[in-house]
């Protein structure tokens, strides 16, 4: 548990851990508040079994000269309302500290989300080729949600608690050592037993929970992602037993977790009246009357008030951390890849790439991760002038989508070098390159917004140039379906993934997106293969309208895509 408090401390920022320090302090403060409020029943009683232990108790009776009261009745009054003004108090502070962790933890929850989102969109593109995107969601949304219920909640909580049991322990102390170290003696040795006997089963269930949690998001988003094909192959069923399966472990070990925080609960409840009686039968054998027996009775009776829910929390947040080490073990790398990004943002160069002669590429050389012993090309050479295209045909898996991806700089070669003139492209200059290029994929992604936003992808909706717009989807032929085919023209919204669009008209949108921002190199992967005959000849001739206007790298399997190309490649 220890291990897991250090590896928790070590992944908030400098700031959350000042934010830690000042929650803690307000924690203190409540516990010497609380502390207070216990000691100031003991005078109160005294003095209401017996007026007298003004006369015996030094202190009493300087308070009781200073406040200059009339007699013992009202003195009972005046310490009656100040015990309660105390207890009042302390309610007060503890609400105010209670909003106070709270609004941290879920902040925290928040900034840790912003944080590992961020990570993720900053990592290379070789790193989501390697990763499931269900996988890295459920990070941002759910896992991070588990860190902060179940282990810096508990956290806050078991140390908020640990300070209240100290200081009820340390009252006890200074009134009765003894009794005082029975009774911590008595709850640590209680609450140890239980937790060493279910930990290794807060554990295993902590572990099969996380997997759980994962399954359960991964089939979501598979059956959710692949709707058509789920419902065409009939494949509803096998999706719903799959969930089924992953989500009712993870609901049946959520609620062991919480069955095995609470066991100790109401055990400890009777134990703790049994030894308040046994407190009292104690006192009258030894021969004490009722005005001492019942201030000391007094006095434990609110310290066990205090004390047995303190004890009972710190317990069930130290089995919350033990069940949930496992989260903290998937999400400790993912923050160490925050690192990593900013390497990447480190070396970020201002230099300006502004592609005034030629592309070259130079004996590239590249292999996937997974498959180091397979080069997908291999001592590869070229050279694209300024304003020319270059038609890129080939086999299914021959390596054009890759060499594309490297040139866009979204996968590095293994060996090889590309300049843009003079200039090696690198990580340092890569975003400079991409500011200056447009790109269109053979499968369009859509985000579930307008027409006009999904074209200046990206922009802020404010700030879209709304003409430029326009002028690119009459280029992409698509001007005269928004216009006239959708009710609300521009502002028109496309539904996830566009599903309220056709193929061809999806993949005129991504070509609109990419001549938005006026790009000096235009690649295209299969951009027009979703359009039929009499579209693709109209784009194809919107394309041949930019030859010599602007460089292009172009990929098709139609030689009729490709045909008015300055170079053909065949892969």
């Amino acid at each position: 548990m220890l291990e897991s408090l250090k590896q928790l401390w070590k992944i908030l920022t400098p700031l959350d851990k000042r934010k830690v320090v000042y929650v803690l302090i307000l924690v203190m403060g409540m516990a010497l508040v609380e502390s207070a409020g216990v000691i100031s029943i003991m005078p109160f009683l005294a003095v209401l079994s017996n007026s007298a232990a003004i006369e015996t108790t030094p202190i009493l009776q300087k308070i009781y000269v200073y406040l200059a009261v009339d007699d013992a009745k009202q003195f009972i009054v005046y310490l009656g309302l100040f015990s309660f003004f105390i207890v009042v108090f302390s309610a007060i502070l503890k609400i105010v500290t209670q909003y106070a962790v709270n609004r941290f933890s879920n902040l925290q929850r928040h900034y840790f989300s912003e944080r590992l989102l961020k990570i993720y969109l900053n990592q290379k593109y070789e790193f989501y080729i390697q990763r499931n995107s269900s996988e890295l969601i459920k990070n941002v949304l759910s896992e991070v949600d588990q860190l902060i219920l179940t282990m810096i909640l508990p956290a806050l909580t078991m140390l908020s608690y640990g300070v209240v049991l100290l200081a009820m322990i340390g009252i006890l102390l200074v009134y009765d050592p003894i009794m005082a170290i029975a009774t911590a003696c008595i709850l640590t040795g209680f609450y140890l037993a239980i937790y060493m006997s279910v930990k290794a089963r807060l554990k295993k269930i902590g572990k099969e929970y996380t997997q759980a949690n994962k399954e359960r998001y991964q089939n979501c988003q598979e059956a959710l992602a692949g709707i058509k094909d789920v419902i065409i192959n009939n494949a509803k069923q096998s999706y719903i037993e799959q969930f089924e399966k992953s989500s009712r472990v993870f609901a049946r070990h959520f609620a062991t977790r919480d069955t095995l925080g609470q066991i100790p609960l109401n055990i400890i409840e009777t134990v703790g009246y049994g030894l308040l009686i046994a407190v009292a039968i104690f006192l009258v054998q030894s021969g004490k009357d009722v005005s001492h027996i019942l201030p000391i009775l007094g006095l434990y009776g609110f310290a066990a008030y205090r004390m047995l829910p303190a004890a009972q929390n710190i317990y069930r947040s130290m089995s919350q951390l033990k069940f949930s080490e496992q989260v903290l073990k998937v999400l400790t790398p993912e923050f160490e890849l925050e690192k990593k990004s900013e390497e990447l943002d480190s070396c970020v160069s201002g230099v300006a790439i502004k592609l005034e002669k030629i592309i070259r590429i130079e004996n590239i050389h590249f292999s996937y991760p997974s498959r180091l012993d397979k080069p997908v090309l291999k001592n590869f050479s070229i050279e694209i002038p300024k304003n020319s295209s270059l038609g890129i045909m080939g086999k299914s898996g021959s390596g054009k989508s890759t060499l594309m991806d490297i040139m866009l700089g979204l996968l590095i070669p293994t060996h090889g070098k590309i300049y843009i003139d003079d200039i090696e492209l690198s990580e340092g200059n890569v975003r400079n390159w991409r500011s200056i290029v447009g790109y269109v994929p053979q499968f369009i992604y859509l985000a579930d917004k307008s027409i006009a936003e999904n074209i200046a992808f990206g922009i802020p909706k404010n700030q879209i140039d709304l003409e430029q717009v326009k002028k690119v989807a009459k280029l992409a032929q698509i001007d005269s379906f928004i216009t006239q085919d959708l009710k609300n023209g521009y502002a028109e919204v496309v539904g996830e993934k566009g599903v309220m669009l056709s193929g061809g008209q999806r993949q005129r949108i991504g070509i609109a997106r990419a001549l938005y921002k006026n790009p000096k190199v235009l690649f295209m992967d299969e951009a027009t293969s979703a359009l039929d005959t009499e579209t693709e000849k109209a784009v194809n001739a919107s394309i041949r309208n930019l030859n010599g206007k602007i460089t292009m790298v172009i990929i098709a399997h139609r030689w009729s895509a490709i045909e008015s190309c300055n170079q053909i490649l065949e892969l």
